[in-house]
């Protein structure tokens, strides 16, 4: 029996295996049950929530719609084929008018064959993320990308040939500048560093299809939904947001480093840079309750990117002082 098989029986999911199945975080899966009643979890014995296969469809589903704009509170009771044919007739758009109605959809060129078979059964992914260019090589990529726009470019490294920064590097010419997300399964932290230095972003196999999305969609910056400030509030916070400088997979691995060296500062540092990003993210997908509600919510996003940036920053000096490679 599989590790998940063992999660599963008898009593469903946790909420952790969850977020990591559909790109939530625990708080919004838990603000969205709470007020929304979008899934209703099971208990186990000891009153902890669980998760069924249905449930994280469900989740998986509604992330889909609420990535393109829908407020949860207008989808979360829908069942779901409703739920599909609503986000199918998204995906759907094409061109003109119609194209720009689906707002912050990044255009993504893929050298990634396996990544994009996993996204291929995952209901979700398309509404996510318009797939401009596929290619099986470098040549065949390098060629289609100067002919379009692009945001991101995701390329699995041993495609990457016998030179990987040569062709990093060519790829950002071709892609004018577009982000360049390189998943990897194993390679030498040295190599990885490499990367890092050239300008890709590092995503460690295997990854589920709503991690991948979930890391794409991040590097696209989104446009915030305007929303009308009364006067007496005055205008929207001041302050631009700050993208993320550390992926899931790079705190993940420097959380576990605690009894690799003595001492523990890097371990404590991503896991406050993860917990100030989840709430990050949460602040934004919280529902409004009118135009004060949303001002509050966006003032908390926007402190807590400039809080998490600052967290960041002493991350990336400590990793530096001690010798990891990220």
């Amino acid at each position: 029996m599989s590790s998940q098989d063992a999660e599963r029986a008898p009593q469903g999911f946790s909420i952790g295996t969850v977020a990591g199945l559909t790109g939530l975080d625990p708080h919004t899966i838990r603000a969205w049950e709470r007020r929304h009643a979008a899934v209703v979890p099971g208990r186990s014995p000891g009153g902890t929530r669980r998760y069924d296969d249905s449930h994280v469809l469900r989740l998986q589903l509604l992330k889909g719609l609420v990535d393109q704009g829908e407020a949860i509170g207008r989808v979360a009771h829908l069942d779901e084929p409703a739920l599909r044919e609503r986000l199918g007739r998204i995906a759907g758009m094409a061109g003109g008018e119609a194209r720009q109605a689906v707002r912050g959809r990044p255009a993504v060129a893929w050298l990634a064959p396996n990544v994009e078979a996993q996204l291929d059964a995952d209901p979700a992914a398309d509404a996510d993320l318009d797939r401009v260019l596929s290619a099986d090589d470098l040549d065949t990529l390098l060629a289609g990308l100067p002919g379009i726009e692009v945001d991101s470019v995701v390329v699995e490294l041993e495609r990457l040939g016998p030179d990987p920064e040569q062709a990093l590097a060519a790829l950002r010419v071709a892609a004018d500048g577009a982000e360049v997300l390189v998943v990897y399964n194993f390679a030498a932290a040295a190599a990885l560093a490499r990367l890092v230095r050239v300008g890709a972003r590092l995503l460690r196999a295997p990854l589920r299809g709503a991690e991948i999305r979930q890391a794409v969609v991040a590097t696209h910056p989104r446009e915030p939904r305007a929303k009308a400030v009364p006067a007496a509030l005055g205008s929207s916070p001041a302050g631009e947001a700050h993208e993320p400088r550390f992926d899931d997979t790079q705190l993940a691995r420097l959380m576990e480093m605690q009894t690799a060296i003595a001492c523990e500062c890097p371990s404590h540092l991503a896991a406050l840079v993860s917990s100030v990003g989840a709430f990050e993210r949460y602040s934004r997908t919280c529902e409004s309750r009118g135009d004060e509600d949303a001002l509050l919510h966006r003032r908390l996003a926007l402190e807590s990117g400039r809080i998490r940036s600052q967290l960041e920053t002493l991350l990336e000096q400590v990793c530096r002082h001690d010798g990891l490679a990220i």
